[in-house]
């Protein structure tokens, strides 16, 4: 067995500070309530696996599970302990939004200002923070929308319970419980991406809207002068990011940005509404501007008589019904085959609008108007600026089919070297050809990359010239790939090309962003950028981008590919190198940070994130993905929302200080650190490839140890979980990967090889680094909190499953020696007795959940174990959903999916 340093197989007899004793029975007794209202031997079931559990009785413990499996009743025991750690969850986001910690914010500018900084320095730099959460529609949520909805309701019921102890509130909560029970954990129906975008759009109205805004009026009033623009901008990968997911169709490209629009326009009209109630001001009171009323009485035969003549001694109401009926008109515009004069434009005209009414009206009478200023700066037109990602082998093959078509190239195009590419791109960028033309003669899938562009271009001009924010090419290798997208952008008019960088005179209204995911990828990075930058037409475009190059860096693959430590090591490397490439080409490279919610792809704290990052790396700008269950996390929770964006920005405003006031010791310090770490790096890459991609055994073990055989036929996303269909480990995505080992309770993709990689170095030297170096600290940081999670007696049970005994023994020696190597040395760096003892909060919430969590890896094991045996396809197709609710209660337990 494994050593048990880290691990406590009781139940934690002391609270951990995020749950209190007295919470945990609330959960207990309320799911014991709601199962006396179904079946009392049901309800003793339950109480007696929880009774085993406690007293580490496990004979007692598996023949209950044998015996409900038996009589087919395991289901509801499955629902039973999800919902308890549904409702777990609940209270400990509910004391985290209630804790009383100041405003990180403010927090970031006090202890700035205490640290020698002008105060007006750091306003300086605040007043151009810009933060991009960017919210994906990766498949790791494995709840439904309906659990979603549920989770929110119910937090409010539990806020009043312990608030006010309010029997109201008991029974709606009994009674959500009640209608959960009786629903699906799990979609009967496979994904489709509009559903995606409408749970998102549930989390985006009813929290995240409301809690950005309220953090601009905070950086407003610290300020103390209107805001230009919002310090927030909310991106979305939902309905554009085509790589390997043949969903996202041009119709649904088009869709989902005028949902989008309908959505933030619906929600101005609201706030008009609302306004026309509250500024009931007449103008014997308050004088409005003379701006005010010419720009009503040239307008006010848009309104019917009687309104306009209720409203004439009513000039804010007269000017809001105005903006509405302007508002209103726009809904209709976007379908209408005939122009609508009486619209706005662009957001721009609404906020003149606001700004007209605002000069009006003293500070705390125009406070609605203010917030509705902000829910404009935030939203736009377009709610969601859009990314557009696709591979980049579809983007060779269509050119190809192009430029054979024009006769640009005389042999096929994606096969020339890269010299060859070049040289014909160079020609092609200096015509101007019709997409439209071009686009009839193409096959299926060209004119499904090329209607794209044109669909983009579209959205721009009838919905917001702000819609499409990036155009990223996944699997980016070399320079020609990013001058093939800069080909499609000129031809559809998303780059109109400047004269000899001549000031204003092009624009490039799309991001061109090669995304680097792979070790190699990244160590190429800062060559490819740097032969970009020798193309003339390609140095045009970044002139005409404001002097701007987005890279994005992908922590999912890169993991998948070389392992943790490798990934993060090289991550942190080429966006060193790239930091000082920028200065060599005098430009400025912004960093998009493609991470996920576990440690293996890219999780953890992203403000020690953030503070640990290379030097010079920031720019005042944070642009990163928000994938999956981090997204209901995150922002479902109104007060939880506020205070990750609050806390990000304090941790951004503090990381942009820094590196705009930074000494070249930073530089060289980090430097240092990168040598030091190098071997580690090299050695863990070495381990963990020796595993995953060398051993011919290790596909077999992955395949039978894990449940990725039941996850891929979950109805998680719209997504399929692989690029191709292919049983390379290459081809499968990040997420399920991560997925099934979560599953499992290994986890290997959190720590597997960093064992092998630390025992390279001097221990005492690596000591020094970890109190040095806060990019090392939060590595290793993030590594003990994934290995706290990890359980080998669990993960032990599925490597039965595989049947050559050689590949079983030889693969599962590999993980319980690894394991034990990275542990030895994690403790040490830590110095600690057994994991996380210094974060005795994070400790306890972890352990609290292990062993009930094990309640469902049992159950999940002798359901496959059925499933496997049983020649009965109806019967298989039971169990199947048994293994599935699993799943689901897994993930709940273990805060984490992929």
């Amino acid at each position: 067995m494994p050593k048990n340093s880290h691990k406590d197989s009781k139940v934690p007899s002391t609270s951990s500070a995020l749950l209190q004793p007295s919470q945990i029975e609330f959960v207990f007794e309320s799911i014991t309530s709601l199962l006396q209202t179904i079946d009392c031997e049901l309800k003793n079931t339950f109480i007696t696996i929880k009774e085993s559990i406690e007293k580490q009785d496990n004979k007692t413990l598996l023949s209950t599970l044998s015996t409900l499996k038996e009589q087919n009743k395991i289901l509801p025991i499955i629902k039973a302990f999800t919902l308890y750690h549904m409702l777990l969850n609940i209270i400990e986001e509910l004391n985290i939004s209630g804790n009383t910690e100041a405003n990180k914010l403010s927090q970031a500018l006090q202890e700035l200002n205490k640290e020698g900084y002008e105060m007006p320095e750091i306003l300086e730099v605040l007043e151009h923070l810009r933060f991009y959460p960017v919210f994906t529609a990766h498949p790791t949520e494995s709840r439904r929308r309906t659990f979603l909805e549920a989770h929110h309701q119910m937090s409010e019921n539990i806020k009043d319970i312990f608030a006010y102890n309010d029997e109201k509130a008991k029974n709606q909560l009994l009674c959500r419980l009640k209608l959960l029970w009786q629903t699906h954990l799990v979609r009967s129906e496979k994904m489709e991406i509009l559903y995606e975008l409408d749970n998102l759009l549930y989390i985006i109205e009813s929290s995240v809207l409301e809690s950005a805004a309220q953090v601009l009026t905070y950086i407003q009033n610290l300020l103390d002068k209107p805001l230009e623009a919002s310090p927030i901008t909310l991106g979305s990968w939902v309905g554009g990011d085509r790589d390997g997911n043949p969903y996202v169709s041009n119709e649904i490209l088009t869709k989902v940005m005028k949902i989008a629009h309908k959505a933030i326009i619906e929600s101005y009209i609201s706030k008009c509404d609302r306004l026309i109630r509250e500024l009931s001001l007449s103008i014997d009171f308050v004088k409005p501007s003379r701006a005010l009323m010419l720009s009503i009485q040239s307008q006010i035969h848009e309104l019917p008589s009687s309104e306009a003549t209720l409203f004439a001694k009513e000039p804010f109401r007269a000017k809001l019904y105005l903006m509405r009926k302007k508002l209103q008109n726009r809904l209709i515009a976007i379908n209408a085959p005939d122009n609508i004069d009486f619209t706005y434009a662009d957001s721009k005209e609404l906020l003149d609008d606001i700004d007209l009414l605002m000069e009006s009206l003293d500070p705390l009478s125009a406070q609605g108007l203010k917030e509705f200023r902000h829910l404009v700066l935030l939203g736009g037109f377009h709610l969601l600026r859009l990314d557009f990602r696709e591979h980049r082998d579809v983007v060779l093959n269509t050119i190809s089919e192009i430029f054979c078509l024009l006769g640009l190239s005389d042999s096929d195009f994606k096969d020339l070297n890269e010299n060859k590419k070049c040289e014909i791109l160079n020609l092609a960028l200096n015509k101007k050809y019709d997409l439209n033309i071009i686009i009839q003669q193409l096959s299926a899938q060209s004119q499904r990359l090329v209607g794209a562009f044109l669909r983009i271009q579209w959205a721009r001009k009838h919905i917001s010239r702000h819609i499409l924010q990036s155009f990223i090419v996944s699997m980016s290798t070399q320079a020609s790939d990013l001058l093939c997208v800069l080909w499609f952008a000129k031809q559809s008019g998303l780059w109109k090309a400047g004269k000899q960088q001549e000031a204003k005179s092009g624009k490039a209204y799309i991001s061109i962003t090669p995304l680097f995911e792979t070790i190699d990828d990244l160590q190429r990075a800062k060559n490819i950028i740097r032969i970009l930058h020798t193309n003339a037409h390609y140095r045009q475009y970044l002139y005409d981008n404001n002097n701007t190059q987005e890279v994005m860096v992908g922590y999912s693959d890169s993991s998948k590919d070389g392992g943790i430590f490798a990934s993060n090591y090289n991550l942190h490397r080429a966006i060193t190198s790239l930091t000082h490439l920028q200065d060599e080409l005098g430009i400025s490279i912004s960093f998009f940070h493609g991470r996920g919610g576990s440690v293996s792809r890219g999780g953890g704290s992203l403000e020690e994130a953030l503070l640990s990052s290379a030097p010079k790396s920031v720019h005042n700008t944070l642009k990163t993905t928000e994938q999956g269950e981090m997204i209901s996390a995150k922002y479902l929770n109104k007060h939880i929302a506020t205070k990750n964006f609050s806390s990000t920005l304090g941790a951004l405003l503090k990381k942009s200080v820094a590196d705009t006031f930074c000494m070249n010791g930073a530089c060289e310090s980090d430097a240092h650190i990168m040598a030091l770490l190098e071997p580690v790096s090299i050695g863990s890459f070495e381990s963990y490839r020796a595993l995953v991609y060398e051993d011919k055994g290790f596909m077999s073990y992955f395949k039978m140890a894990t449940p990725i055989a039941f996850i891929q036929n979950l109805n998680l996303g719209s997504r399929p979980s692989k690029r191709k269909d292919s049983q390379k480990v290459e081809d499968l995505r990040a997420i399920p990967w991560v997925f099934a080992w979560t599953q499992n309770r290994a986890i290997i993709p959190a720590w597997y090889g960093l064992g092998s990689g630390l025992s390279r170095v001097d221990k005492n030297a690596l000591k020094d680094c970890y109190e040095l170096s806060l990019f090392f600290k939060t590595t290793i940081d993030n590594i003990s909190q994934a290995m706290l999670k990890v359980d080998l007696d669990i993960a032990k049970l599925y490597s039965t499953f595989v049947t050559d005994k050689a590949v079983r023994e030889r693969i599962w020696e590999c993980i319980y020696s690894q394991y034990n190597l990275t542990l030895e040395n994690l403790l040490y760096l830590r110095g600690e007795h057994r994991l996380l003892d210094s974060e005795m909060a994070i400790r306890e919430s972890i352990l609290l959940r292990r062993p009930y969590l094990s309640v469902l890896n049992l159950t999940q094991i002798e359901l496959i174990k059925q499933y496997q045996s049983s020649p009965y396809e109806k019967a298989k197709g039971r169990i199947l959903e048994q293994i599935h609710a699993t799943i689901v209660g897994i993930a709940q337990g273990i805060r984490n999916t992929g």
